[in-house]
């Protein structure tokens, strides 16, 4: 049985508007994708200015640690020529300040990599959710070209098969 012209653009016609929403969809998800994309990029631009403000706390710290040795090294030479008697004592009390000091930079130096750590992971974990959404996408749009193809071929495997 033929069909007439008629029915056929009839036809054609809602398949059209069929395609028309599916594409409406595919287009609402690529946004969403985009979107989801942009917030990504707003989060890493936020980890970035972290790291960046955590490395010129490190150089503060690191310049503030040069200030102390230089003032350590007046007040020595300093009372190396008032007092002779108790340089050994001061030595040991500078000594001790200094190990503090290497130590609280020793424990801000592991909390700084163990935040980087963190940044890290939370970086691949978006990545890995990126890299999952973009599958998805792809497999959708695939799914939609085979559904389509199948839809736009119907006619002609329906010939083959009568």
């Amino acid at each position: 049985m033929t069909q007439s012209p008629e029915t056929k653009i009839a036809v054609l016609s809602t398949e059209v508007e069929q395609m028309k929403d599916l594409f409406g969809k595919l287009d609402e998800s690529i946004e969403k994708m985009a979107d989801a994309a942009g917030a990504i990029q707003q989060m890493l631009a936020v980890h970035d200015s972290q790291l960046e403000d955590q490395a010129k706390d490190y150089e503060n710290l690191v310049h503030l640690v040069e200030q102390r040795r230089l003032e350590r090294d007046e007040n020595l030479k300093e009372l190396h020529s008032r007092i002779t008697t108790g340089n050994k004592e001061m030595a040991k009390d500078m000594q001790d300040f200094a190990s503090r000091v290497m130590d609280a930079l020793d424990d801000l130096k592991q909390s700084i990599e163990i935040r980087d750590e963190n940044i890290r992971q939370e970086q691949e974990e978006l990545e890995k959710r990126i890299n999952e959404l973009e599958k998805r996408g792809y497999f959708m749009m695939g799914v939609a070209a085979v559904g389509g193809f199948v839809v736009g071929a119907f006619d002609w495997i329906a010939e083959i098969f009568s």
